[in-house]
């Protein structure tokens, strides 16, 4: 009997391993199967020096997995957005992009059948060569980013609200004994008396960051309808379904009055109306106070990605919008001759924990070093400022990322409350489809061009350039594009229930 029960056992063993190996195999030979591609990858951020050697090792890594090797490039801030618009185009067939509501404009971009459908139906690529991604961002998030039903891009899986307030360098803070300001700050004309000090202690730094695209005019947290750089917008509270242009609204002219005292004053930059970089100040130490978007943990990050230490103020209440959804996504070119091997390729950085961070957070033992492995907590390695991209929010799924030491450990769990005590605005998920009014849009948008870098940094007088600016916005059409914002917005407001 004894003979017979070890005989079983043995079987069974048997049976066990020849699935395994057969499971194994058949995933390598699925793999080996694909033919070999070649696959481009164009990301915003600051340039990286060790960039190219990141780019090897996840070449190393995925080229068993998926037998295809990726070139991944990083264009600067300032220069992504037109390096994009002139590759696409000319046509050129890159596979993968990021693309957001604010830079490489995503619904622009979907408008000009630059970025393949995903899920198509009849030809729904994300359930088939992404069903882990889809499944991690969940139906509320792809409608929310889908535009007449269809997505085509994939969400960065962050936190899913945002909130606007500042960051504040705290070395200056303890330097001068400022930290009351932590608990007397609630809005812009509240810094006044902490910029004075700055500005008179230290010539050589800017009090207040502002710059052309990042600057105190988000405070205001305006529901943008139609793109970022056009003033057609709702206000950020529910209490209000109507349409307005941002420019001829109270609150607008008493925030451009207020950066236009701290300009004159000395506060900001004087060229600031023309960099775009802003970055650049950031990490030179040249800024004490900075507005920002905001989320659980964002002073810890900016901490990391610039060498200063950072202690966020915030002002808003957080909100769940359509900017969320569209505000970071990685998108597979309309011309990308390999769109499949592409997506798989996505599915795979958002699902794999050490691919997803080897891009992130570079080479264990040079870039970074495990605190505690097993909760996934590091410290900035021996060649930390080599690479250091701080870019999580951008690259996909963040919840896989390693933490920190001087993050919050829960900092996954905080973004889950976050997003739960969010109020999700009446327009999320609302695309508005310029179609009809293509000619105003792209007048409003050089209008904006013209004046809003010059009002939101404080270097134009505003009761002089506002009516100038709305003026402007009126003759290149902004009423008509409200008139048909409103239109769509109204039936969809209706389409959803979400008023009577």
């Amino acid at each position: 009997m004894k003979l017979k029960k070890l005989f079983v056992v043995m079987l069974a063993v048997a049976f066990v391993l020849t699935s395994v190996i057969g499971i194994v195999s058949g995933f390598a030979a699925s793999s080996s199967k694909l033919p070999y591609v070649k696959l481009t990858w164009y990301v915003i951020g600051t340039p990286q020096k060790d960039w190219d050697l990141i780019n090897q090792k996840v070449n190393g890594y995925i080229k068993p997995k998926l037998n295809a090797e990726i070139k991944m490039t990083m264009f600067d801030w300032g220069e992504y957005n037109d390096r994009m618009q002139t590759k696409i185009a000319a046509g050129e067939p890159f596979d993968i992009c990021f693309t957001a509501i604010w830079t490489n404009n995503y619904r622009t971009n979907v408008a000009k059948g630059a970025f393949l459908p995903l899920n198509k139906p009849g030809k729904d690529y994300l359930s088939k060569y992404a069903p882990k991604t889809k499944k991690l961002l969940g139906d509320d998030f792809i409608k929310g980013a889908s535009i007449n039903g269809i997505l085509y891009a994939i969400p960065a899986n962050k936190e899913k609200a945002h909130n606007w307030g500042f960051i504040v360098r705290m070395d200056l803070v303890k330097k001068y004994k400022l930290q009351d300001m932590f608990k007397k700050v609630k809005k812009l004309e509240d810094l006044e008396p902490y910029l004075r000090v700055i500005k008179q202690k230290e010539p050589g730094i800017y009090a207040l960051g502002a710059y052309a695209g990042e600057s105190p005019r988000f405070l205001l947290d305006w529901d943008k309808v139609v793109d970022d750089d056009v003033p057609v917008s709702l206000y950020p509270n529910n209490k209000s379904t109507k349409i307005v242009n941002e420019l001829e609204q109270p609150n607008t002219k008493a925030l451009y009055k207020t950066v236009r005292k701290y300009y004159l004053a000395g506060y900001i930059r004087k060229d600031a109306a023309q960099v775009t970089d802003w970055m650049t100040d950031l990490k030179a130490g040249k800024v004490f106070v900075m507005p920002q978007s905001l989320k659980p943990g964002k002073d810890a990050e900016m901490s990391i990605s610039t060498g200063y230490e950072w202690k966020q103020i915030d002002i808003t209440p957080p909100v769940m919008s359509t900017r969320e959804c569209i505000g970071s996504m990685q998108a597979i070119n309309a011309k990308s001759k390999n769109p499949e091997r592409a997506l798989m390729f996505l599915e795979l950085f958002n699902t794999d924990k050490y691919l997803n961070n080897l891009v992130n957070f570079g080479i264990e033992g040079q870039h970074y070093v495990f605190k505690d492995k097993a909760k996934g907590i590091i410290a900035p390695g021996p060649k930390a400022k080599d690479y250091s991209p701080g870019l999580g929010w951008m690259f996909g799924n963040q919840f896989i990322n390693y933490i920190y030491e001087n993050e919050d450990p829960n900092k996954w769990k905080n973004f889950e409350e976050y997003n739960k005590k969010a109020l999700p605005l009446l327009s999320l998920g609302f695309n508005f489809n310029d179609s009809k009014v293509k000619t105003q849009v792209a007048a409003c948008k050089s209008v904006w061009k013209q004046y809003i870098p010059m009002l939101e940094t404080g270097s134009v007088d505003p009761d002089k350039y506002i009516p100038q600016a709305i003026q402007k916005f009126k003759q290149a059409g902004v009423d008509v594009i409200i008139k048909e914002a409103q239109k769509q917005y109204d039936e969809f407001l209706k389409k959803t229930g979400r008023v009577k």
